[in-house]
């Protein structure tokens, strides 16, 4: 994809929210059925989206220590940086942007976005496709 760097893995798909939800988690790691339902994908999808952040060098599977069938996905450290690299500034500036608010305004920012969230993920949950 054109001006895309390496470090970001391709956010017009459900692998880069996959992959940020794998850094959120940090060492409580996730397994496929988690990042499943966080994403609202179905559980095939994510076996793909897995695959290919596998295959592209951002996450590994450990098998899960208390159970032989499942797998827990962790990101690997030095993709892990590199996405850092390029969005860390990113969040910077929006700090920076919300510093020239008030707290009142913050709260109803923060109320709009999400009540919108909720929203969205409703919808989507109607329209999730299953396998």
């Amino acid at each position: 994809m054109r001006g895309r760097t390496h470090a970001e893995p391709q956010h017009h798909r459900p692998e880069g929210g996959c992959f940020a939800y794998v850094i959120e988690a940090g060492e409580n790691l996730l397994t496929a059925g988690d990042l499943a339902a966080r994403a609202h994908v179905t559980t095939g999808a994510v076996t793909g989206i897995l695959n290919r952040l596998e295959r592209a060098g951002y996450v590994t599977r450990r098998p899960d220590p208390n159970d032989r069938r499942r797998v827990r996905v962790a990101a690997l450290p030095e993709a892990e940086a590199r996405v850092r690299e390029v969005y860390e500034p990113y969040y910077a500036r929006l700090a920076e942007l919300f510093s020239d608010y008030s707290p009142d305004e913050i709260a109803v920012l923060t109320d709009w976005f999400t009540r919108a969230s909720t929203l969205a993920a409703g919808y989507r949950e109607e329209h999730r496709r299953t396998d």
